[in-house]
């Protein structure tokens, strides 16, 4: 027995009952109409009811975390789908400015030559396997475009008509060496004719040929069609002499042509379906 009243069991019995004492009194003081058991039950329980509240909070935030994620990735696809369409605005915006400025160029061209009649055409493919970068319109024949018609963007020569379909045509362009065309260099005066070779077309030059060997063509010399031939109507510009050089083959010389375009990038262009000919001009003189 001496030794129950020094065991825990009996401490812990104490405190339970010191508590429900406690409780007892408190109530009685304050008239309170809680029952000791109860009271002592809310002061043992009453930790773990604030872990439990405290694990609620949490689940609570966590819940709305979880629907402002969801929000989020809405909003995100909502941007995507704008930036989409932007992107696709811009697109359009950056075409329409190309199409504006081909027809900006080509307005001068036509108020100073209304004799011209002319086809608006868009590339629409580009003949990757021809080494000298024809391309393909999206205007034929059914558009009034013949095989030989020139092909310009501005003032600047692009080529010529090839071939010919119903509603598209394939166009060689200045960079084929099998292209001639008759020139003349505007400040000398002196004529020649525009071709090219294979090593020049790769590197996006073309040449004006038949200079004679005492020539006053320089660099900076500006290269235009003189018409001769019919092919081209006179005074569109086919580009600018870099440099002269002596032929290997004779004594005439050569200069070097940038061409005023780069055929390589052109989207926009005009074929020109009719002009009064440098010839017909003759005639009728």
């Amino acid at each position: 027995m001496k030794n129950f009243f020094k065991s825990t069991r009996f401490k812990v019995i104490i405190c339970v009952f010191a508590a429900l004492l406690g409780g007892m009194l408190t109530a009685a003081v304050t008239n309170d109409a809680v029952s000791p058991f109860t009271s002592a039950a809310g002061i043992i329980y009453r930790p773990f009811q604030k872990a439990a509240a405290y694990v609620a909070e949490k689940t609570a935030d966590w819940k709305s975390s979880f629907v402002s994620s969801a929000q989020y990735k809405k909003r995100v696809e909502e941007l995507e789908s704008q930036a989409d369409v932007y992107s696709e605005q811009l697109v359009d915006y950056e075409r329409t400015k190309q199409k504006l400025a081909s027809y900006e160029e080509f307005l001068e061209v036509k108020e100073n030559n209304p004799d011209y009649e002319f086809c608006p055409a868009a590339v629409i493919t580009r003949n990757t396997s021809d080494a000298y970068d024809s391309f393909t319109l999206d205007k034929g024949s059914a558009n009034g475009i013949k095989t030989g018609d020139p092909v310009i963007y501005g003032a600047n020569v692009v080529g010529i008509v090839q071939e010919t379909g119903l509603t598209t045509c394939t166009v060689k362009t200045i960079l084929d060496p099998s292209l001639n065309i008759s020139v003349y260099e505007i400040k000398a005066r002196e004529n020649g004719y525009s071709n090219t070779t294979a090593a020049l077309s790769y590197d996006g030059l073309c040449r004006i040929s038949g200079l004679s060997k005492d020539t006053a063509v320089a660099p900076g010399g500006i290269v235009c069609t003189s018409g001769l031939g019919g092919i081209f109507p006179r005074d569109l510009i086919v580009g600018t002499v870099t440099s002269v050089k002596n032929e290997d083959t004779d004594v005439s010389v050569y200069g070097i042509i940038e061409p005023g375009v780069d055929v390589r990038t052109v989207n926009d262009v005009f074929v020109i379906t009719s002009f009064l000919s440098y010839e017909d001009e003759t005639i009728d003189n």
